[in-house]
């Protein structure tokens, strides 16, 4: 009953999360790539300045979570999740007032700033997934860590809805990022008063370092064991940040979507990855152990980004959103359950820290590595790309445990 319970408010805790982060993906295209927007911030700018600044507004995120996940995952093994936790949700409650403060003054290094500062927060689901495995058998764990993609799900059918209709509205993009800080206020005083610490078997205090990130890599691949599954992790999740982090770009390019059609999009997605992860994840688990499970589902997600290329009406492009929805869900759970299998019950928060790191940093780079491309080759070429690092990861996959 405690462990059932712990996992329903770090669900909880985690979805107001999400949510406050979805609300800005419908809003990126109005603010920075679509000249004809009444909310368009970058008049007299370049076509390739314009996607370089989206791709580094959403890139700054990524970054400072790869700098803040391993430290926060050390932080909570030495103090406890549930402080670690609680800071977090403070603080990226008090970025997105922020970034709604730099749209109503029209400030660039304002909105910068807030992304920076959100991205040092947003690093506390790899203090959720320490949290997952201090309640969870190891047995249970892939299945367990399918809430966090179940929270993800359904952050995305909310934020971007939240975040698209508001502005469709009101016209004004600043007022999602007040109603996200709202929530993270909410967010706050929940955990407070009901998330338990559940780490009590402490690490001694280090030397905690923000670039400890880099350090963390360096010893991953120093790690013949944990290595490739580091490395397969980095580059899927490269992959899928191309798409997640453009894909707004994407559907205003090619289908000349608005942020409530964009608002829409993702929350398709968002009921397919909490489908997937309700009937598919489940149902796979049962039957498979994680390394077929991922040989299956990293080829289909190569397919499905591929696929956006060739797709020009939008029911072919909806008819695409479960398959790909599917693939992620499947790679989310099992793939940081494998890791985790991998060390030490005292070393989780450290190991699910440094995969973090990896997503993180891969979450930096494919912004900008997506913008460049679009600036260089089309927007479309975005999903060449993105299928092909994620073909990638499929080839480093290691075949045997």
């Amino acid at each position: 009953m405690r462990e059932k319970k712990i996992l329903i408010i770090l669900f909880v805790t985690l979805l107001l999360d999400v949510i406050g982060i979805g609300i800005l993906i419908p809003v990126i295209p109005a603010l920075f790539t679509d000249s004809n927007a009444p909310t368009f911030m970058l008049a007299g700018y370049s076509v390739g300045s314009q996607y370089f600044i989206a791709g580094l507004m959403t890139a700054l995120f990524g970054v400072m979570q790869f700098l803040a996940a391993p430290l926060l995952g050390d932080l909570s093994d030495t103090y406890g999740r549930k402080k670690l936790l609680t800071l977090g949700v403070g603080v990226l409650a008090v970025a997105q007032l922020l970034f709604a403060a730099g749209i109503a003054l029209v400030s660039l290094p304002l909105l910068f700033v807030s992304r920076l500062v959100a991205g040092i927060a947003g690093a506390n689901f790899s203090i959720v997934q320490a949290t997952i495995a201090d309640v969870t058998e190891p047995k249970h764990r892939a299945r367990n860590f399918g809430l966090i993609g179940g929270a993800f799900g359904l952050g995305f059918i909310l934020g971007p809805l939240i975040g698209g209709y508001i502005v469709a509205l009101t016209g004004n993009p600043a007022l999602p990022f007040l109603f996200a800080g709202c929530l993270g206020v909410l967010n706050l005083i929940f955990i407070t008063f009901m998330l338990p610490e559940t780490h009590h078997v402490r690490t001694a205090a280090g030397k905690f370092s923000l670039f400890k990130a880099f350090h963390n890599i360096k010893t991953a691949y120093l790690d013949v064991d944990t290595r490739p599954l580091y490395t397969v992790s980095f580059l899927q999740m490269l992959g899928f940040g191309i798409h997640t982090s453009l894909s707004a770009v994407f559907l205003s390019y090619r289908y000349n979507f608005s942020e409530a059609d964009t608002g829409t999009y993702f929350a398709v997605v968002g009921v397919c990855i909490v489908l997937s992860q309700i009937f598919v994840v489940r149902f796979a688990s049962a039957r498979y152990n994680e390394r077929k499970i991922l040989r299956f589902a990293l080829p289909l997600l190569a397919l499905s980004l591929f696929a956006q290329t060739l797709v020009f009406n939008v029911w072919l492009l909806y008819s695409l959103i479960p398959f790909m929805s599917a693939a992620m869900s499947l790679i989310t759970t099992n793939l940081p359950a494998l890791i985790s299998k991998g060390v030490s019950a005292n070393r989780q928060g450290a190991a699910l820290g440094i995969n973090g790191s990896f997503q993180a940093l891969s979450q930096g780079i494919a912004p900008l590595l997506g913008s460049t491309v679009a600036a260089l080759l089309g927007v479309p070429f975005i999903y060449i790309l993105a299928g092909c690092l994620v073909v990638g990861a499929y080839l480093w996959f290691p075949k045997k445990a």
